[in-house]
């Protein structure tokens, strides 16, 4: 073998070692080894023999050593990216889930808008959709009949009115509220109380409401009655004690209200520093 064949093999074995260096490394050290047992004249004992293979298999050893500490490293590696992977395509699992769930709770929600918009547009009062809302709550010559009237032929028709403008409000507000819980339990939504009455959950979360599609659009006509509502509430509670102590003494039977409504009426309005309506107070 020439000079030139050599230094090929040797260029060879040394870039295949930047590949495995571990079997480069080996080999090295076994040529190593072979060169010195057939050239060296000082090893001619049996101890001096035994010394020189433990100190050969020594190297060996600390070579694999490091070896495969490097392969378990590699390994642990491999095996970090992998889960790294995995986190990922959960993650992306999850928000595609969500997603459609998200969807799925919009179709809802158009779904509940629209029954609730048929509805309200098919009632036969003047109240037949969400813009007429705020006009709803506007006081009217019947609340006044409500507060000062003790006839209750007059309290009746007064509240009939009085209902005929604020039920479909009440109604509509009550099925939005539905599909905006819907809504936000479906996406998980954490943030928001759910126990609240419906005018409350419209003042107090319309900021969630704003975002949600079909909701958005009729926002506002729902929260300015809901406010509305809210601030009139003593009002409405007036008129509604009212009517029910027509009721009782038109009939002439107080077991035809529920039992403790009236009392419980002229005890909020008691706390409200209102007056009773006039029936109440005969």
């Amino acid at each position: 073998m020439n000079f030139d064949t050599l230094k090929n093999n040797s260029i060879f074995w040394l870039k295949k070692g930047k590949e495995n260096w571990l079997i480069t490394s080996t080999g090295l050290i076994l040529v190593t080894a072979i060169l010195i047992l057939v050239f060296s004249e000082k090893i001619g004992q049996a101890a001096s023999f035994g010394d020189f293979i433990a100190g050969f298999a020594g190297s060996l050893a600390l070579l694999w050593l490091v070896a495969g500490y490097r392969m378990q490293a590699k390994e642990l590696a491999i095996q970090r990216e992998e889960l790294k992977l995995q986190r990922i395509a959960l993650q992306n699992q999850a928000s595609e889930l969500k997603n459609m769930s998200q969807f799925s709770a919009i179709e809802q929600v158009k779904s509940m808008i629209d029954m609730s918009l048929q509805r309200l547009s098919s009632s036969d009062g003047e109240i037949t959709s969400p813009e007429h809302f705020f006009t709803s709550m506007m006081p009217g010559p019947e609340w006044k009949v409500l507060i000062e009237s003790t006839d209750p032929e007059e309290i009746f028709s007064s509240f009939r009115k009085y209902s005929e403008k604020t039920e479909p409000a009440n109604t509509f507000i009550s099925n939005y509220v539905s599909a905006a819980k819907f809504y936000l339990k479906s996406t998980d939504n954490k943030s928001v109380d759910f126990s609240l009455s419906d005018e409350e959950f419209v003042v107090i979360n319309h900021a969630w409401l704003k975002d949600i599609p079909y909701l958005s659009t009729y926002l506002f006509c729902v929260y300015q009655y809901s406010e509305q509502k809210i601030n009139y509430m003593p009002a409405h509670k007036i008129f509604l004690l009212a009517f029910l102590i027509a009721s009782i003494k038109s009939i002439g039977n107080p077991s035809i209200v529920k039992e403790g409504a009236v009392d419980e009426l002229k005890e909020y309005l008691k706390e409200q520093g209102k007056e009773l309506p006039a029936i109440a107070r005969t």
